[in-house]
């Protein structure tokens, strides 16, 4: 396995209730699966273990994962991810976050009443090295879209733009189409670095293997059980548990997606919810001539 990256579902809690969003309840991740899910992972056949802790809200059970994480850190070849909304900071955290192999993934939407991009959001992602911004672009805030991208272009942060997986909230495939264009041209102003954009799995990052889900990724319950992705925790269909290690068992990419001219970047895109032909591939392909086209102008 060239690497191995568990979603780890630290806790079912939220300080949000986003429209969206398919968790709920209150369960807490312990520290037994925590422990299990070290002594599995360290055991498994590769180089390369990322962690991504998240939820629910990751930073509300902090003090609980942190000393797991920071014990993964001291092998070599472990980094860790967390993803939050970055509303409720433990002072602790931001300590934490300059470690060495340690990244932050922030969830802001521009939404009208949920994950809203203000004076606190913005301080506090200043506060972070290297910070990536992730959006799912729903009804609600799609054409709110130009603000986002004039944030990610004056600070040239990374940005991971998604559509609803149940794509109940997605908006019109034209009316989408539109407002991303929109947001290119902005970014162009700033002179933004398009390998550092995806959407909806297009990247034209160097290495990105698409998802890998019930293969080298996989989510972890907060009772340990193991799904191939973690938006099916708590469905009957589980793939194994920390104690007792996961079957592999990976979603193949239609043989439609294979043929499409952009499956070099996208690699099928959602293999477990994303049905083709769909309209949403229209929208990627659209904007992926768009991030091409300016990444090969930059490298000519």
């Amino acid at each position: 396995m060239k690497f191995v990256s568990p979603w780890i579902h630290t806790t079912e809690k939220c300080n949000l209730k986003c429209h969206y969003c398919y968790v709920h309840g209150k369960a807490v991740m312990p520290l037994t699966v925590y422990h299990n899910l070290g002594k599995l992972l360290l055991e498994m056949p590769t180089d390369n273990i990322h962690l991504r802790f998240a939820g629910g809200e990751p930073l509300l059970t902090f003090d609980i994962w942190k000393p797991f994480a920071t014990s993964m850190l001291k092998h070599t070849g472990v980094t860790v991810e967390v993803l939050t909304n970055l509303i409720d900071v433990p002072e602790s955290f931001w300590k934490f976050a300059e470690l060495d192999n340690v990244n932050v993934s922030i969830s802001i939407d521009n939404g009208l009443k949920v994950k809203m991009l203000d004076k606190k959001v913005v301080e506090k992602t200043s506060r972070l090295r290297n910070p990536w911004i992730m959006t799912t672009v729903t009804k609600e805030n799609f054409k709110r879209l130009d603000i986002m991208a004039a944030f990610i272009g004056m600070n040239n942060y990374g940005w991971c733009l998604t559509t609803d997986y149940f794509e109940k909230t997605t908006p019109s495939w034209e009316e989408l189409a539109v407002e991303l264009f929109r947001t290119i041209k902005i970014l162009k102003e700033f002179n933004y670095d398009f390998t550092r954009i995806s959407f909806n799995n297009f990247s034209v990052k160097s290495g990105f293997s698409g998802c890998r889900a019930g293969d080298e990724m996989f989510a972890v319950a907060c009772n340990g059980n193991i799904y191939k992705c973690q938006t099916l925790i708590g469905k009957p269909i589980k793939i194994g548990d920390v104690k007792h290690e996961y079957k592999r068992v990976a979603t193949p990419v239609r043989e439609l997606c294979k043929k499409c001219s952009i499956y070099g970047f996208c690699k099928g895109w959602c293999p477990l919810y994303h049905k083709v032909p769909n309209p949403i591939c229209n929208v990627i392909k659209l904007f992926a001539k768009e991030i091409i086209e300016e990444v090969n102008i930059k490298e000519a």
